[in-house]
């Protein structure tokens, strides 16, 4: 096949694709940095796969991978990839599994500590037991660190101190702290 040959994947009209592609395009020609516009399609899509393909397009620019790694470690931003605490997802997919910053001092957590935890709790909320495969679209949760010695008490972003649970489980330890 010569580059400029298609070939018909599938009999069957992808309306989601379509509407990603579409979605992309609006977003490809805006006036934007090429962080905001990643962040403005991930929104978008809060919960869907979405290729790096898409997101190369998206951002205009060849340095778009680690826009998106800034987008993780220094924003906040629960974007997931296999290698970073979603072993489910294929290579080169992305997921902002929810659309909520994480808190300042969260955000100072290495990937490989991160990915450390998540793989020594198994990938499962330590308080309830809700596990990443249970993950779907319409569940609130995403598995999230916990410091058992709070960051802004001079807890370190160390393993040993970290432990992994559901955004639900988490906002009510941090709910309970408040209240007492």
């Amino acid at each position: 096949m010569s580059p400029d040959d298609y070939i018909l994947l599938e009999d069957r009209q992808d309306r989601d694709a379509a509407y990603r592609w579409k979605l992309a395009n609006d977003i490809h020609k805006q006036k934007i940095s090429a962080r905001d516009k990643i962040l403005l399609f991930l929104r978008e899509n809060v919960g869907v796969s979405v290729s790096g393909e898409e997101i190369s397009y998206v951002a205009t620019i060849t340095d778009w991978p680690r826009r998106v790694r800034e987008l993780r470690t220094e924003y906040g931003w629960p974007v997931v990839t296999k290698q970073t605490g979603r072993p489910d997802l294929p290579i080169g997919v992305y997921l902002l599994e929810m659309d909520r910053q994480a808190p300042v001092h969260d955000r100072l957590i290495p990937d490989p500590v991160r990915v450390t935890v998540l793989r020594r709790d198994s990938y499962q909320c330590l308080h309830c037991g809700w596990h990443i495969h249970e993950w779907n679209k319409a569940d609130p949760r995403i598995l999230e660190l916990h410091h058992k010695k709070h960051h802004a008490k001079g807890g370190d972003n160390t393993e040993e101190n970290l432990i992994t649970l559901c955004n639900i489980c988490h906002d009510e330890i941090h709910r309970k702290e408040r209240a007492s």
